[in-house]
């Protein structure tokens, strides 16, 4: 009996049937898992995940020796910085606009949250509710209520007194029909399956490549192994054995390689594809709740351009477009704000041109 080389070392492991086993358990649970890390922190993690955002704020607590000492807590430790009674009031104006009746409005739950944007987790079709995280800048009346010395961006201090920084203030202070869109635009977010769908994508972009990778291994007969091999039959053709080898391990390589990319493309698409869409058709439902939605929406989405812009300036680097949208690189994780604003622009315009026509008509 002449002995046997094998060629591979771990990886050809994988291609016996147990090796092929092994990758299957580990592909389902791979699966399964991008479910889960997905949808666990919008539904029983939803708490732990508001814990995280929330927005907390400064105490004074007394030491044993009886002095005072400021101490800003944070975590299960921190006072949470409770939501303005005004901006309540403004949450249940437009619950009342958008039509949520009673059982559902205890699924929208708020807090304050840290940044100056809104901030939406979980959803209103399961049970767990949607946690509707409201910025401080919301609570603000006018320039003079903002507190500048305890605003801090990236843990860096902002100029005030600089153009940017007088833009910026200018931005972060929205009158009231400008919150009611704000909140409504957020509420009607907590309502989409975003939550359930966010978490298919992953799931079913993994299972099909996958799938695909298994069907072009069986194709291409790269489960063979080609490993075992006489000594003999190595003396004679020792290089074109060597050169079969690295041929193979390169085609695997370069196939999942090429999987690889493509499946993150798939999940990055079917994501992107379907925020945008929210967002189109929540902008298109605002648009048909009167004209002060209108108008509310075209001076919302030109602040929170301007808000961009200064911080584009304050922070120097590009998280920000020149024209105020978020810079995504290759995807497009929304709509791109200049073009929301555009589109009530165009909303308003008609509205004030049909209002014009209306006369001349009677």
């Amino acid at each position: 009996m002449q002995p046997n080389v094998k060629a591979g070392g771990v990886f050809s492991f994988f291609k016996t049937e147990a090796g092929r086993k092994v990758v299957f358990y580990a592909a389902g649970a791979t699966t399964v898992g991008l479910f889960v890390g997905n949808f666990l922190p919008h539904t029983f993690g939803l708490k732990y995940y508001r814990d995280f955002v929330q927005c907390y704020q400064w105490v004074s607590r007394w030491t044993w020796s009886g002095c005072p000492i400021d101490l800003l807590f944070h975590c299960r430790h921190g006072v949470e910085r409770p939501v303005p009674d005004a901006v309540q009031q403004r949450l249940e104006k437009t619950l009342d606009q958008l039509g949520l009746d009673p059982f559902e409005r205890k699924f929208v739950k708020p807090f304050t949250v840290f940044g100056f944007d809104i901030f939406q987790a979980g959803t209103t079709k399961m049970r767990f509710g949607g946690a509707l995280g409201i910025p401080v800048n919301y609570g603000y009346a006018s320039p003079d209520e903002i507190k500048r010395a305890d605003i801090r961006f990236r843990d860096q201090q902002i100029n005030w007194s600089s153009p940017s920084g007088k833009l910026l203030e200018e931005a972060i202070v929205l009158n009231e029909d400008e919150q009611v869109f704000g909140l409504s635009k957020a509420v009607l977010q907590l309502q989409t399956h975003r939550v359930l769908l966010n978490s298919i994508f992953p799931s079913v972009s993994f299972f099909m490549i996958y799938t695909v990778g298994h069907y072009l291994n069986l194709r291409l007969n790269l489960f063979a192994r080609h490993g075992s091999v006489s000594v003999q039959s190595l003396l004679k053709c020792q290089l074109l054995v060597l050169m079969f080898f690295f041929f193979q391990s390169q085609v695997r390589f370069v196939l999942y390689s090429i999987l690889g990319l493509f499946g993150v493309g798939i999940w990055s698409f079917m994501k992107d594809f379907n925020q945008v869409s929210t967002d189109a058709e929540i902008d298109k439902k605002l648009a048909t709740l009167g004209p002060q939605f209108v108008a509310a929406g075209a001076s919302f989405y030109d602040k929170h351009l301007k808000k961009n812009i200064a911080l584009r300036d304050l922070i120097g680097d590009d998280t920000y477009t020149a024209l105020g949208n978020e810079n995504y690189m290759l995807r497009q994780k929304g709509m791109p704000l200049t073009a929301r604003k555009s589109f009530f622009r165009e909303k308003l315009a008609e509205l004030n041109k049909a209002q014009e026509q209306a006369p001349q008509t009677q």
